[in-house]
């Protein structure tokens, strides 16, 4: 809830002017958010630029009502939701910002554009594994996914796809599915999930599609990927949280069909990518030009496009290093948890991509969790992003523990990146105690 009295000088929903002074409707605010816990207001989250505290925030922090560091520092473990653009990156998007780059125009203007976007996909194609024709831009992995469901939908007209897939799924399949069984276009057949956090791919055989992703997006836990390539049914494969994380090559995969996020690996976001042999059979979705193979028409982003390939080229060389250190971390957290008293309980088994620690702490919710730790400085999630926004439980945790739903309700996603430290890890870990400790 938006308490009333903070809310933006404008702002039609507001029923009375604010009692706070202007300094706070001119950006050092970038959203507050009151959640009632008992008679008081339990989070307040500020914009990682603040540094200095007008009158109200003081009246705030004077009442213990948000903390002096969680107002002026974050700390930011939710990078499964998405992760800081890399530097690398951002120093391409500043080369090329303000140049006029359509690879469609015929001058010469356009011809370098067309050389940086094909320079980009031959890129991300070696990357990732994949030819270069192979490769389609899109605006990002739900795009994608529709991309490679519905394409294969529409070039299949004379019966519904038969489609297998589990909970386990990222919202922009399970939703996608969803739409087209209302009108008749799939046949879906559910996939069992088992309490370790993979899906039991034995049904699938005999299905036009089966519907896979690497790594689950809540757990980490990677799938099944030797058993969906010995199916011998066409495969998506959505890896948006397994590139840079596993070892993941699309020509050894075995998937027809890969999705690739860039903001997932440090990209930019607004793109990402389909990939594999099976783009070829697939019915645009986005029609009115020639572009991406005639497969999703429209002028590219060509500095969005060279900048995702710099960070997947980056993601792939620091792989191994990076998953060491973030293996090492969990220990670290783990750890600190239980030397602090915490009892819980971890959520999904091994192999697990690295830097991913979902728990279940019994007695709280997962989305009181998030709440009280944003009042703390912490950035963290309860779920996949694209579901938290009404703080669901999890359709994943729930799928696989079914008869357990206070389990499911009280799932916390902690997820490293780059920059995350051992002192991030173990500030988080005392958090975790003060909150706990207060309940009790």
């Amino acid at each position: 809830m938006i308490h009333p009295g903070l809310r933006a000088q404008g702002d039609p929903s507001s029923q009375s002017a604010s009692p706070f002074p202007p300094a706070l409707d001119q950006g050092l605010i970038a959203g507050v958010v009151l959640a009632e816990a008992g008679s008081r207001a339990d989070v307040v989250k500020l914009d990682h630029r603040h540094t200095a505290l007008p009158p109200p925030l003081r009246f705030l922090h004077a009442r213990g009502i948000c903390s002096r560091d969680a107002m002026t520092r974050r700390i930011y473990l939710d990078h499964a939701a998405t992760t800081p653009l890399r530097p690398e990156a951002a120093a391409v998007l500043r080369e090329l910002e303000g140049e006029p780059l359509n690879a469609s125009s015929v001058h010469r203007g356009g011809q370098r554009a067309r050389r940086l976007l094909e320079g980009a996909r031959a890129e991300l194609a070696e990357a990732i594994g994949a030819r270069e024709t192979e490769v389609v831009f899109t605006s990002g992995a739900t795009e994608s996914n529709n991309l490679a469901i519905r394409g294969m939908v529409d070039a299949q007209r004379d019966r519904p796809l038969r489609v297998a897939s589990s909970a386990l799924e990222h919202a922009c399949i399970r939703g996608t599915l969803t739409a087209l069984l209302r009108l008749h276009r799939v046949e879906v057949t559910a996939l069992g999930v088992q309490a370790s956090g993979r899906a039991s791919i034995d049904v699938a055989r005999g299905a036009d599609l089966l519907c896979l992703l690497a790594v689950q997006n809540e757990t980490g836990v990677v799938q099944d990927l030797g058993g969906a390539r010995a199916c011998g049914v066409p495969w998506l494969c959505d890896a948006s949280q397994a590139f840079g994380k596993i070892a993941l090559r699309v020509n050894e995969l075995g998937a027809h069909l890969v999705t690739i996020s860039s903001h997932k690996i440090g990209g930019p976001l607004g793109i990402g990518a389909l990939a594999g042999p099976g783009v070829a059979k697939l019915t645009a979705q986005i029609t009115g030009g020639p572009q991406e193979a005639e497969l999703r028409a429209g002028t590219q982003a060509v500095p969005l496009a060279v900048a995702f390939a710099r960070a997947a080229s980056l993601a792939v060389a620091e792989r191994e290093a990076e998953s060491a250190r973030r293996l090492a971390l969990e220990g670290v957290l783990l750890g600190a948890l239980t030397s602090n008293g915490i009892e819980f309980t971890r959520n999904g088994d091994e192999p697990r991509a690295a830097g991913f620690v979902n728990i279940s702490i019994r007695g709280f919710e997962g989305s009181d969790l998030v709440i009280a730790l944003d009042a703390r400085g912490f950035d963290t999630s309860s779920g996949a992003a694209c579901s938290t926004g009404v703080m669901e439980i999890s359709p994943a945790i729930s799928a696989m523990f079914p008869g357990d739903a206070e389990r499911a309700a009280g799932a916390l996603r902690i997820t490293f990146g780059r920059a995350t430290n051992e002192a991030d890890v173990l500030a988080l870990a005392a958090a975790v105690r003060t909150i706990v400790e207060g309940r009790r």
